[in-house]
């Protein structure tokens, strides 16, 4: 599914296809958090992956890998690389951030190919257009595949006999990765990166 969203050209089947690959996705990751709940599984454990964003366009690349992240229970912490280049710190659990990285590699992809396919207005400079163009990009299928996982995982509480113990599982290992998150980086803040360019965005 990846594949084919890495490669059409029609903006609503790429849509269609990340929202389904992000609904199997989390139907796997909570099938597994049932089975070491079980007892029948190993347990996932939470860690960290560094990922390094080049530029060009790095604050709006590393805006995609934060999208994909909180979609599939992971927290991303950025900071400058040097170069212009974002340092990015994924935190989950092993399995969530290995979703993370298959969809981001992806996505990334498509992005920028469908950033340089879109031709720039005269009116306006391919760096401020291309720049907004990816923020748009970031939030749009960040939406997206927020819907899909938690229509999956409403569809994961609704279709099992113990769908509480679904709801207790997910929001365990959501504590677990907020901790970690809090012991790594105690003083984190949010930031906001913006779009100088409407027809971009």
């Amino acid at each position: 599914l990846l594949t084919t969203v890495a490669s059409t050209e029609c903006p609503e089947e790429a849509e269609a296809l990340l929202a389904k690959a992000q609904e199997l996705m989390v139907r796997h990751a909570i099938d597994e958090a049932m089975l070491v709940q079980g007892g029948r599984g190993p347990r996932d454990q939470v860690g960290t992956e560094i990922v390094v964003v080049q530029a060009p366009y790095a604050t709006a690349k590393a805006s995609l890998l934060g999208s994909v992240a909180r979609a599939n229970q992971c927290r991303t912490v950025m900071g400058p690389a040097g170069n212009g280049a974002q340092r990015c710190v994924v935190v989950g659990h092993h399995a969530d951030i290995a979703n993370v990285r298959t969809l981001f590699n992806a996505l990334s992809l498509h992005a920028v190919r469908s950033m340089l396919d879109t031709p720039v207005p005269p009116d306006d400079t391919p760096r401020r257009f291309r720049h907004a163009f990816l923020l748009a990009y970031a939030a749009r299928v960040g939406q997206r595949l927020r819907e899909a996982g938690e229509a999956a995982r409403a569809d994961a509480r609704a279709g099992r006999e113990h769908g509480s113990e679904v709801a207790v599982v997910l929001a365990r290992r959501d504590a677990e990765v907020d901790q970690a998150l809090r012991d790594a980086y105690p003083r984190t803040r949010s930031a906001r990166t913006t779009a100088s360019s409407g027809a971009g965005w």
